[in-house]
Formats: structure tokens, C-alpha cells, sequence
């Protein structure tokens, strides 16, 4: 059932507070979203498909639980899937940094394995830092960076998301890479 209208359609009868669209967009988009969950796992050791299920899942709770969205179409909603999902994975690193700290222990939806060592924590937290510099001083290249690094989108698939061309897409997509490897080793240092 996937065409672009029945997306739409079914975002705006979630919006509008109809569950079972709700249920039915989740399932019409599943492949996606799982494969999603696998390119902002992919740099995980363990990121095997129970990690990008689990991921899948926590990211539609948060879905199913936020207030008002305001979603336009299936692109913007892979979008915004990606960067919940994004999040999700800084905050699991935050969680993994503060047990090294000796911070509370706290109950985990997911498992430890979406942030496998203190190691990757950090660069998770780097990478975090770097994007959340460029969100502020270039916020469509730091949302080019989400949809390409964790939503997996092709140049042609961000540009059509974001409303630009290509050839911009491009460009600014080189440009994200140099800035965020600048603030990465930057961040590495402190």
C-alpha cells in the first residue's frame, strides 16, 4: 500500500487522532523504518536486526506518545523518523557515559547493545556535539546530514525532502562532511 497518497493520507487521519491509521502507517512503513534503524546503527558492533527492531519500536512509542505533530508527507515523516531515532541513540550514549560515571541505575527499553562500550559512547556523544554545531550555524546541512548518515536517503530523496535541488543537496552535503569531521576531531580533543 505504499504510494506517496495513501502515506499521505493515512499521516493525516493519524493526525487527526484516527489509531488505526496510526497502526497502519507504522506497518505500511515498517521495511523502511527498519532499514532506517539499520543505517543509524550501522556503525555499531552489535547492530544486528533485533538492535534496528528494538530501535524501530522505541522510536514508534515515542511517536505514539508525543502531542501534536505536524507531519506533511511520507518524506517528512522518514525524516523525522530518522532524527528520533538519532536522538534515541545519543540518549542511550549519555545513559552508557553516566554508568561509567557511577550515575543511578536506570531501566532501559532497549538493550546496551545500541551503545556497546564507553568507547562508542563518546563517539556517539562526538558525533552528537558536531551535528548540534552545525544544526546552529547551518541548519539544513545538519538536517541533510540526518537524512543522509542516519536515514540512509540518496542525495536525489534529501533534496526532494528538504525542497531543494540536487545540485544544493550536493554541495551542501560535502560541505556538512568537512565541517562535522572539523567539530569531530574538535570535540575528540576536549
Amino acid at each position: 500500500m505504499e504510494p506517496e497518497k495513501d502515506i499521505t493520507r493515512l499521516i493525516q487521519d493519524w493526525q487527526g487522532g484516527n489509531r488505526a491509521a496510526e497502526q497502519a502507517l507504522f506497518e505500511a512503513l515498517y521495511r523502511t523504518l527498519h532499514g532506517i534503524a539499520l543505517h543509524c546503527l550501522r556503525s555499531e558492533r552489535e547492530a544486528g536486526s533485533m538492535c534496528a527492531t528494538a530501535l524501530v519500536h522505541e522510536a514508534y512509542l515515542r511517536f505514539a506518545n508525543a502531542e501534536r505533530l505536524s507531519v506533511g508527507d511520507r518524506s517528512h515523516f522518514l525524516a523525522l523518523a530518522a532524527r528520533v531515532m538519532r536522538r534515541i541513540i545519543v540518549d542511550r550514549a549519555r545513559a552508557r557515559k553516566s554508568e561509567k560515571r557511577g550515575g543511578d541505575n536506570q531501566r532501559e527499553d532497549l538493550s546496551n547493545s545500541l551503545v556497546g562500550s564507553v568507547e562508542d559512547a563518546d563517539e556517539v556523544l562526538a558525533v552528537d556535539f558536531a551535528l548540534d554545531k552545525l544544526d546552529h550555524e547551518s541548519p539544513r546541512q545538519a538536517r541533510i546530514v540526518e537524512l543522509r548518515f542516519f536515514g540512509g536517503f540518496s542525495i536525489e530523496e534529501t533534496a526532494a525532502a528538504l525542497g531543494v535541488s540536487t545540485r544544493t543537496a550536493r554541495r551542501d552535503w560535502q560541505l556538512a562532511r568537512l565541517r562535522l569531521k572539523l567539530a569531530i576531531d574538535g570535540a575528540r580533543d576536549l
